[in-house]
């Protein structure tokens, strides 16, 4: 699932995976231009957050496995959330990716037939 998630969301903005997690907070995120990198963080911090809510929902709560779309929603939840902390040109930059991720994982997953509007769940 997490896999997915990430391959997901780096498809969506036209970017490389990263390679583990020291990578995620190193030179994954350094690779991009400075005045992104504190959004890069906050983003990649909420969806491994993200993926442990949900991978706890599993085994501590018994749910079914959460569908990409759930952790990606999840994720761009807590990146909302969190952006109220930062400037307010980091924050309008933040809110406008999250939108621009949802719409777009939204119309990978359709075209694929995944019912999209059936049922997300927070």
């Amino acid at each position: 699932m997490a896999k997915l998630m990430w391959n997901t969301l780096c498809f969506a903005f036209g970017i490389y995976p990263p390679y583990c997690a020291a990578d995620l907070f190193g030179s994954w995120r350094s690779s991009f231009p400075s005045k992104f990198q504190k959004a890069i963080l906050i983003g990649a911090s909420a969806f491994c957050w993200a993926i442990w809510i949900s991978r706890n929902d599993v085994i501590f709560k018994n749910s079914i496995t959460n569908s990409p779309l759930q952790v990606i929603f999840r994720g761009t939840f807590w990146i909302r959330c969190w952006s109220i902390l930062s400037k307010e040109e980091e924050r309008t930059i933040l809110k406008e990716r999250c939108q621009q991720l949802e719409i777009t994982v939204m119309e990978i997953l359709n075209k694929f037939g995944w019912k999209c509007r059936n049922r997300i769940e927070g």
